[in-house]
This record gives C-alpha cells, structure tokens and sequence, in this order.
C-alpha cells in the first residue's frame, strides 16, 4: 500500500509524467514511518523530508524576486560640513524599497536591516536644497555597491542649513503684580538671565524676544520667585515653537522683588564740637531735604528720619558756604530718589574771619616716664563767627591744649594735636578753622631720676 501510494503519485497520467510537490514527499515519508511506528525512524524521516525539501525548492525554484520595505537612509555630514555648522535639517525620505532577484536560497532570508542606502554628501558645500543620489550597500560589505534590479526613491532632496549656537537675554515678567502705595516693586529678574540657543540660522533670526513671564494676579506686600517657562516669540508677539532647537534651560526662577518704602527727611551730625559752642546757633538748610527709601523689611516704617553722615565744624570755610554729603545707604536699601548727595547750606551772610595769637597752650595727660617741653609758645588761629562777637575777642580768649593720652613718644621733638577753646560768650558762637598742632620736645628719664 505504501509503495503503490509513492508510484501512484508518478504515474503517468494521460501520457505525461507529473513532478510531485514538496508537500507530497513529506506526506509520503510521514505515512511510511508512523505505519512502522519507529519513533527514532520518525525523527530521522522528518529530517530526510526537510533535507529533501530544500533540495526541491532549490532544483524546482532555482530563481525568485523579493521586495524588500524600510531600508534606512544613512546621511553621514562631511568633515566640512562639520567644519562649517552645516546640518541636515530634513529629508525627503527616510527609507528606500528594494527589489531582489535571484537563487531563492541566495535571497529568501534577506531583510531590510541587511542593507542601508547611503547618500553621498561631499557636493554638499553651503546652506541650501541638495538632490542627492541614492547608493545602496550590503552592511557585510560596505565598500562595495550591493547588486539590485530597482530600487526607489533613487534621489532623495536634503534641506541643509548652517546651524549656530546664540545667547539671548531673558525678560522677566510679572504683568499682573499689584501693590499699596507704602512698598515699592524693584527690577523683576530671571534665573538664568542669558540662555543659548542653538538651531538653524533661519529659525534663530526669528527670534525676537525671549521671556519668562510669571503669573502673579494679586497684591503682594513680599517678594516672590517663581518657577516659569521660557518662551520665544517673534517680532509680532507670537510664539515661536523649541520643537527644531536646543535651549539650555526650558524654565527659569522669576524673582519679584517688593520693598516696604518711605519718605524720610535728611539730617548729619556734627563732629568736633568745640568745648562751649552751641551746635544750635549754626543755622543751615540742606537740599533735598528728604528722599524716597525702599528697604529689605518694613523696620523703615519705624523711621522718622535718615542721618546720612557727620561734618566736623572745624571744616567749614568761610569762603565756602557749601558743604556735601554723600548719601549711601546700606546693603539691601534703595535710593528711590536718585540724590547722590545732599547739599548743606551755611547761614553765614553777617560772619566774619580774624587770626588770632594764642599763647595759652598747656599740655595733659604726660606719661610719668618722660619729661615734656612745650615748644611752640604761640599758635595763630583763624577764627569765624557772628562779626559782633568777633570784635569782642583778644588773644586772652583762646586756650591751646594738648591731650598725649594714647600718643605714642619718642625722645626728641615732634607735632601732636591740640583742641581749641574760646572762652566767654563768644565761645558759643565762634570756631577756629581748620587743625592745628604744636611741638613738643620729650624725653625718657633715667631710671634715677624716677626715684
């Protein structure tokens, strides 16, 4: 029965012989060996079929065609190309379509990944639109074109642009900020205040504007920071999409600095205040006579005025009627007004100068281990006041004195300061000018003579 069912699938019939399928044999040898029930014959058997199989397909389909669907394209940039920032920016496939013929057990396994089409960039020169020819290449072998009857698209157009990297300020915004009259909102600020960006020199000279904007929509009397987008918008106000660029930072820190501010009238201290004199009979009026301060906490609400430095009387010329101060306020205080400086004017119109000998000059204060001699007998000092009370001065008025605590001595002669004071009535109203020091001769005693 076995062998009858192989001849009957050879016979001929109506006088031509027909050839038998793979199918067929393996149908054959399937039913020989499960009639001797042999597993070990089965296994071998199923083998001879497949073996058989394959040397049928090759003998009856010695050749075949495939296609062959999503070859990638491999688009490698130039050295020069890398040299010059220039990109390919788009393309106009990603994949190419083979077609295959040939001896089936040549082709039948062959897969896309199997081949990659290479495009030749070397003509590629300049920021543009290039047609570039298609290769394709077998990976086992890519120095050598692999054989293909077509394949499609055969040129592919590129879209080369030059590629830079630009920095851009960040403009912070918080539009929908309020606040009271009594605090005062400073510079808003982005972190980070530079971004780079890189992309297509078309897309970048688009850029008009890059901001980070905070949404804040209500009255603040403290300072915010806030985390936000960056944005890029074009000359018309209009969004521009980072979808074909690299920004360094996608967010920023929007800070919204608000201080607490006030009015605060301008006074100074006076310095070197003669002995008897009163401060109060030198009148003076100072310009501006208060500035707008916004500070870092709301203690400038307990404020009543702002002392923006000293002057020392000695310094005040007759001949110079002006005085200046700088204002400077310290670390985290603004100057809302913008003085740099205040200007003190001196009412004396009616005062007058004289010099004057004084020859009432003491020293105080000696150390116990050194003799001190005073040299100078006389010091001429220049004296202003109210005219009145000028006239009424003699030299009989002034006493020169000479304080050596904390003045370091040595053996010989030399200069140390003194203080002036004018006695009387006129000692309330009159100053010498300037600093004046007289001479002093000193010297160490011995050690028996502090016996």
């Amino acid at each position: 029965m076995e062998n009858k069912t192989i001849n009957d699938t050879s016979e001929n019939r109506g006088g031509e012989k027909k050839r038998k399928t793979p199918a067929e044999y393996l149908k054959a040898f399937w039913a020989a060996c499960c009639d001797g029930g042999n597993i070990t014959t089965l296994l071998l058997s199923i083998v001879l079929a497949l073996l058989v199989w394959f040397a049928v397909r090759v003998w009856a389909y010695p050749d075949t065609t495939r296609t062959i669907s999503g070859v990638g394209v491999e688009a490698q940039i130039t050295q020069y190309m890398k040299d010059n920032n220039l990109q390919i920016t788009s393309m106009s496939d990603q994949i190419v379509k083979l077609e295959l013929s040939g001896k089936s057990v040549d082709i039948y396994d062959l897969e896309a990944e199997d081949f990659t089409a290479r495009l030749d960039l070397s003509a590629v020169r300049s920021a543009g639109t290039f047609p570039v020819e298609v290769n394709i290449f077998r990976k086992d072998n890519l120095n050598e074109e692999a054989e293909t009857d077509d394949y499609s698209p055969r040129i592919i157009t590129l879209v080369v642009q030059e590629i830079v990297t630009r920095e851009y300020e960040v403009t912070a915004d918080a539009s929908g900020i309020s606040m009271t009259d009594d605090y005062y909102l400073d510079t808003i600020t982005a972190s980070p205040a530079v971004v780079k960006i890189t992309g297509s020199v078309d897309l970048l000279n688009k850029i008009s504007r890059v901001e980070a904007k905070a949404a804040v929509d209500s009255t603040v009397t403290d300072s915010l920071t806030l985390e936000t987008d960056i944005m890029l918008y074009d000359a018309n106000g209009s969004a521009l999409s980072k979808d074909d660029l690299t920004v360094s930072a996608d967010k920023a820190l929007v800070t919204v600095p608000v201080y607490p501010k006030k009015e605060l009238p301008l006074t100074f201290s006076f310095a070197g205040i003669p002995q008897n004199f009163d401060i109060d009979s030198l009148k003076y009026t100072i310009q501006p006579t208060s500035i707008m301060v916004a500070a870092p906490d709301e203690s400038i609400f307990n404020l009543s005025e702002l002392n923006i430095g000293t002057i020392n009387i000695a310094d005040i010329r007759f001949n110079q009627t002006t005085s200046t101060i700088p204002i400077t306020l310290p670390d985290g205080y603004k100057n809302l007004s913008g003085n740099n400086s205040a200007r003190i004017t001196w009412n004396i119109a009616d005062y007058g100068k004289l010099d004057f000998p004084a020859t009432n000059i003491t020293v105080v204060n000696e150390p116990d281990n050194m003799d001190i001699d005073i040299i100078t007998q006389e010091l001429t000092l220049s004296v202003i006041g109210p005219s009145e009370q000028l006239s009424a001065l003699s030299s009989g008025d002034f006493y020169v004195t000479a304080n050596l605590l904390g003045v370091t001595l040595h053996d010989g002669s030399q200069d140390v300061p003194v203080t002036i004071v004018i006695s009387g009535s006129a000692g309330r109203t009159c100053w010498a000018l300037g600093s004046y020091k007289i001479t002093v001769s000193a010297k160490t005693k011995d050690a028996a003579d502090g016996v």
